[in-house]
């Protein structure tokens, strides 16, 4: 089963996200610092993103242990890790910026969804379903209740609930949450086309992983033009299009699209995330795959140990998941 990529589960959630408070920082550096921290993740300069998240974190410490700011800072820090493929630092700082939350706010206010949607993306992306599940479905009780049951808010928890049922092998419930979704992005009339596209993508996948080619090529490929279109070329969320692009004509046989789709997919994630991400050694098992299926044995072994290796340095370097 192809899982969903952290590329796309951080796009889908940036609804769900906090945006710096004005009421507390208005005109001081931590506002600034966070702002440029968390655009710099948008647009995939995780990098950046790190220093300048970083550099907000200690401006948040010296407003207090429980300050609303710290919070967001870390949760947002969170992603970054997660992208760079800390998933262990980063899940660190989700659980600090959850319970700042519940005990500053309580259990049940709005701010909190966001946490637990911090918190359970990053479960998901570390392969813990069964974790990410009950604190996704927490989340979308509160966004419910926060915003209603049409809001777009309640569209990304939808995303991610999906994802976590697809993987799960729910697919009934992943279908169901997914095109509740994608309803709700196609009415809400502030919907902008780039909100559809993780919808898109993750019914395609669905589709995929059922068997349902003629029904999954359409989608993933009005997700990749949307993602082009709005994000530019270069972004790791066009290179998770890519690649699940690749995987689709690599089951169906067409392996000259494949190999096009999963070598402009590596380039970006080098680019983007580091020639040792774990999107890189994913990437080149599935560029694998496809050379194996054109009749490229050598080159489908080098590309695995170059995987292999990559997966050996993190499962060294960063926690168990």
């Amino acid at each position: 089963m192809i899982r969903k990529t952290g590329r796309w589960l951080a796009a889908i959630v940036v609804g769900l996200t906090c945006a710096a408070d004005s009421v507390y920082a208005q005109g001081n550096s931590w506002q600034a610092d966070h702002d440029a921290g968390w655009r710099a993740y948008q647009v995939g300069r995780f990098g950046d993103a790190l220093t300048q998240l970083r550099v907000a974190e200690k401006e948040a410490e010296a407003f207090g242990a429980n300050d609303p700011r710290l919070a967001t800072t870390r949760d947002h820090l969170a992603w970054v890790l997660c992208a760079l493929g800390k998933n262990a630092e980063g899940e660190a700082l989700a659980k600090s910026g959850l319970s700042i939350r519940e005990k500053t706010l309580g259990a049940e206010h709005a701010d909190v969804a966001k946490s637990l949607n911090t918190l359970a993306c990053l479960y998901d992306m570390a392969g813990k379903p069964e974790q990410s599940k009950p604190l996704y479905e927490r989340c979308l009780a509160l966004a419910e209740k926060t915003y209603g049951n049409d809001d777009l808010k309640v569209a990304a928890v939808l995303d991610n609930l999906g994802t976590v049922d697809h993987v799960l092998g729910k697919n009934d419930e992943a279908e169901a949450a997914y095109k509740r979704a994608l309803a709700i992005r196609e009415k809400a009339p502030e919907s902008k086309p780039i909100d559809l596209a993780p919808t898109l993508y993750n019914l395609g996948l669905l589709d995929h992983d059922r068997g349902k080619h003629d029904a999954a090529d359409p989608l993933l490929k009005r997700a990749l033009e949307i993602r082009e279109k709005t994000l530019g070329p270069d972004h790791p969320d066009v290179a998770a299009s890519l690649e699940a692009l690749g995987n689709h004509y690599t089951k169906q046989g067409k392996t000259a699209d494949a190999e096009r789709a999963l070598k402009r997919a590596l380039a970006i994630y080098e680019a983007t995330v580091g020639a040792d991400s774990p999107d890189v050694a994913r990437c080149c098992n599935n560029m694998a795959k496809c050379c194996r299926a054109m009749g490229q044995p050598d080159v489908a072994k080098t590309l695995d140990t170059r995987a292999n290796a990559i997966q050996e340095k993190h499962k060294h370097t960063h926690s168990p998941r």
